[in-house]
């Protein structure tokens, strides 16, 4: 059995570990940018800043694709809901229209369960 203690250290160095390899990972793709510069105000930020720049910007792009997409899903969903309501309303409104042409036909069936049904 393992005590917290052990488990924190564990944990604590885990990290630490990921961190490490997260940095030394991203100095290495930072050596492959080397010709890429962000400019901003007309001023060449290059090195750490350019790539954290260029890290930003990507970072800003997903968030604008989720957002466009999750509004995409809202409107396709919303269409939808309006299609459904106009069929609804075109098959109610067929219906209605059908009535008179129907009325004889159940007004018979009525009568006929009307007087079939049995006396208890």
């Amino acid at each position: 059995m393992k005590s917290e203690t052990t488990t924190n250290i564990t944990s604590n160095k885990r990290m630490a570990i990921i961190l490490l390899s997260i940095l030394v990972f991203v100095m290495i793709v930072m050596s492959s940018f080397h010709g890429m510069d962000v400019q901003i105000d007309n001023e060449d930020m290059d090195g750490i800043g350019g790539f954290f720049g260029i890290v930003l910007g990507c970072g800003i792009a997903v968030v604008a694709v989720v957002f466009a997409l999750s509004l995409t899903g809202m409107v396709l969903a919303s269409v939808a809901v309006l299609l459904c309501v106009i069929f609804a309303v075109v098959v109610g409104s067929l219906a209605l229209a059908l009535l008179p042409l129907f009325l004889p036909i159940l007004l018979v069936v009525g009568l006929v369960a009307l007087f079939s049904r049995k006396t208890t």
